[in-house]
């Protein structure tokens, strides 16, 4: 065979090579695309819901407004009426003299419910015309909260245990050290032995008794 035929056999070869990868390669791309298609139809729209450690399904909570937490407050009003600024200089009328008034009075009717600020033991439950009925409660901590000028609740007494908001008793008309300064509660706070104003732990707006 001339060389002539020799080039012309090994063009053919190559050719057919050639066609044969094109072939393979055009097999190839129909498999692959029967393939994927064919797997798409087992693939879900939207993944599979999560199931939480209590059982429930993990939703969207999106929309939803998250809820306030720790919105109560520890303390509450001993009773709601307009009340003096603690630490004032005061003019006690009865007694005629001029002093710093370490507590806050409570302005309020006679007969208007005074409550515990807060969770604690009675300490004290003493009676008396010239100083005032006096209600002290133990808050723990070092916390102690005074209640003077009020009709004790019937039965109260040392050692009970009372519940933020239970009722202490009610506001006494005038009378005693304070008979001349009106209808009130004269309420103290201390802690660890020392007066502390109520402004640090009850929500005080203050307005002039």
């Amino acid at each position: 065979m001339n060389e002539k035929g020799m080039t012309i056999q090994k063009k053919k070869l190559l050719y057919g090579i050639l066609a044969g990868v094109g072939v393979l390669l055009i097999a190839a791309a129909i498999i692959l695309t029967v393939y994927f298609t064919t797997r798409g139809d087992d693939m879900l729209d939207e993944p599979p819901a999560v199931v939480t450690p209590d059982g429930d399904d993990d939703k969207d909570n999106s929309d939803e407004t998250d809820e306030p937490t720790g919105g109560e407050t520890a303390f509450v009003l001993p009773v709601e009426g307009t009340y003096s600024e603690y630490g004032a200089i005061y003019y006690n009328e009865t007694l005629n003299k001029i002093y710093r008034h370490n507590a806050v009075d409570f302005e309020a009717a006679e007969g208007a419910e005074v409550v515990c600020i807060a969770d604690g033991t009675v300490l004290e439950v003493s009676l008396s015309e010239e100083l005032g009925n006096l209600v002290t409660v133990d808050h723990g901590d070092g916390l102690v909260s005074s209640y003077r000028f009020l009709e004790p609740k019937e039965g109260l007494k040392a050692g009970d245990t009372l519940s933020k908001g239970d009722e202490l008793g009610t506001v006494a008309a005038p009378y005693g050290t304070e008979a001349h300064g009106g209808t009130h509660l004269h309420f103290e706070l201390s802690l660890d032995g020392e007066s502390v104003d109520p402004a640090d732990h009850l929500d005080l707006t203050l307005e002039e008794k």
